[in-house]
C-alpha cells in the first residue's frame, strides 16, 4: 500500500518511519530543504511525557486579563479580523473550566506514557545520539500559590499513572546544585523523574535518516503543497508545485497548516498557530544538568550536549513566522536570573515557530471522513513528545489493528466538523 505523508517534522517522520517498518511504501514530501526545519527545529528539547495539564485550565483564566494588557507576558493575543483565531479563542476560553481540563489532562497522559514507551523502543532499536537525557524535568516554583497548584496537579494525575515527587526548596537544590546560584526566590519543586529531554531536531533528522536506509522510506524535499483533490469520499491526489502526486492513503502532519488544508476539502479542525520563541546559547560548567520548567515563567531550559536551549511563551498573531524582540527578552530576562552563572555575554541565537495548537489541548490523529485521509497533527507544545506514540497509533489505525491505548478524546470525532 503506498502512503504519502505530507510534512517532515517530528509526526511525519516518526509517522513515515513507524509506517515502513510496517511494510508500508511510504514517500514524504516537505517544502523545506531537510527534515525539522520549522517547527520541530529548535524547541525547548523536553520529553514531558507527565506533562498533562493543557493551557486551557481553569487557573489561566483569571490572569488573560492582565496577561493582555503586557507584551511580555507567557501568553499574548494579537487582536486581527482573523475569524479563524476567533473561533478558536472563543473555543480556547469555554475549554478553561476545571472539568474540562481533568478530561483533556487525562487524554494527554494516557498518549504521553505511551509516547514514553514508544520512544523508548525506536531509542533501543536505533541507538542513535540526540543528546538524551534521562534525569527527568525539574519544576521549580517561585510561590507557595504556584506550587500548591502543582502539588494539586500530581495527585490527580497520580489516579491516571501519573509519577512525580515534591521536593522542599533544599531538595531542589540537592538536585540540582546549580541552581544555588539561582537570584530568583525558589520555594519549591516537583520533579518529574519519568521524563526526559533530547535534541528534537537532531532525531528527527537521524530518524529520516534511518527509516529511508532501512525501511526505503522516500523523502521528497522542496515540494510544496497546493491542494488536496477528493473525489466522493477520498483523496485521489495531492496538487504540489511539482505536480500531482497520487497514492493508496494520505497522512496530514503539516502542523499549524493541517487546517488551512483541510479547509479546501470541508474538515474545519479547529487547529491554530500559538507562536513559540527559543534562544540557544553555548552551556559552561555552571550550567544545570537537568532539563528544567520555570514553572513561574513559564518557560523551560535544557541542556543539550555543549548548548543550552530555553524556550517559551505563547503568542498568537497569525502565520506570522518573524521574531519579535518584545517576546524574546522576558524569556532572556527569567533565564539568566533563574541561571545567572550561564555566559550571558556571548551571542544567542534566536528562534521563532508556530506550534500547532487545539482549544482544548489533545492533539487531532486517526481518520477523516475521507476513507484513505489520516491525520496526525494539532500537538501544539507536546510535538517532541507524543510524537512516537502518536506514530505508532496513527499505523494501528491504517493496519485496522485495534490501537494501543484508548483513543478517546484524540480524534476528531471530539468535534463537529
Amino acid at each position: 500500500m503506498k502512503i504519502l505523508v505530507l510534512g517532515s517534522g517530528l509526526l511525519g517522520v516518526a509517522t513515515a518511519y513507524e509506517l515502513g517498518k510496517r511494510g508500508f511504501d511510504v514517500t514524504v514530501i516537505d517544502r523545506q530543504k531537510t527534515a525539522a526545519a520549522e517547527t520541530s527545529f529548535a524547541n525547548g528539547g523536553q520529553l514531558s511525557y507527565s506533562h498533562a495539564e493543557p493551557w486551557a485550565n481553569a487557573s489561566i483564566l483569571p490572569k488573560l486579563p492582565s496577561w493582555m494588557l503586557r507584551s511580555d507576558s507567557p501568553l499574548v493575543f494579537h487582536p486581527r479580523a482573523d475569524w479563524q483565531m476567533i473561533k478558536w479563542g472563543l473555543s480556547f476560553l469555554r475549554n478553561c473550566t476545571k472539568t474540562r481540563a481533568d478530561i483533556a489532562t487525562v487524554n494527554l497522559l494516557r498518549l504521553g506514557l505511551y509516547s514514553r514507551e514508544r520512544m523508548h523502543v525506536i531509542k533501543n532499536d536505533e541507538g542513535f545520539d540526540f543528546d538524551y537525557n534521562d534525569k527527568g524535568i525539574l519544576h521549580v516554583y517561585g510561590s507557595h500559590e504556584e506550587l500548591e497548584h502543582g502539588k494539586k496537579q500530581i495527585e490527580f494525575q497520580e489516579k491516571f499513572g501519573g509519577k512525580e515527587k515534591t521536593l522542599s526548596r533544599d531538595e531542589v537544590y540537592a538536585l540540582e546544585p546549580m541552581l544555588s546560584h539561582s537570584e530568583r526566590n525558589i520555594v519549591g519543586g516537583i520533579h518529574a523523574y519519568n521524563d526526559e529531554s533530547g535534541d528534537a531536531n537532531t532525531f528527527c533528522v537521524k530518524l529520516a535518516e534511518r527509516a529511508s536506509q532501512r525501511f526505503n522510506v522516500k523523502f521528497e524535499y522542496g515540494v510544496t503543497v497546493k491542494e488536496l483533490k477528493k473525489e466522493k469520499n477520498k483523496i485521489i491526489a495531492v496538487s504540489t508545485d511539482k505536480g500531482d502526486m497520487q497514492a493508496d492513503g494520505f497522512v496530514m502532519a503539516l502542523g499549524s497548516y493541517s487546517s488551512v488544508y483541510l479547509r479546501q476539502i470541508g474538515i474545519n479542525v479547529p487547529i491554530y498557530p500559538m507562536k513559540g520563541y527559543s534562544i540557544t546559547l553555548e552551556a559552561n560548567e555552571l550550567c544545570p544538568n537537568i532539563s528544567i520548567t520555570d514553572g513561574s515563567h513559564k518557560i523551560v531550559y535544557s541542556k543539550l550536549g555543549k548548548r543550552v536551549r530555553v524556550a517559551g511563551t505563547a503568542e498568537f498573531a497569525g502565520y506570522d513566522t518573524s521574531i519579535n524582540e518584545k517576546r524574546i527578552e522576558p524569556i532572556i530576562r527569567a533565564a539568566s536570573s533563574l541561571v545567572p552563572k550561564a555566559d550571558w555575554s556571548q551571542e544567542i541565537k534566536k528562534w521563532a515557530c508556530l506550534r500547532p495548537s487545539t482549544p482544548d489541548g489533545p492533539p487531532i490523529m486517526g481518520r477523516t471522513p475521507y476513507n484513505n485521509l489520516f491525520l496526525n497533527t494539532g500537538h501544539g507544545t507536546l510535538g517532541w513528545t507524543q510524537a512516537a506514540g502518536s506514530a505508532a497509533l496513527l499505523a494501528d489505525i491504517m493496519e485496522s489493528k485495534p490501537p494501543a491505548i484508548i483513543l478517546h478524546g484524540l480524534t476528531l470525532d471530539r468535534y463537529k466538523v
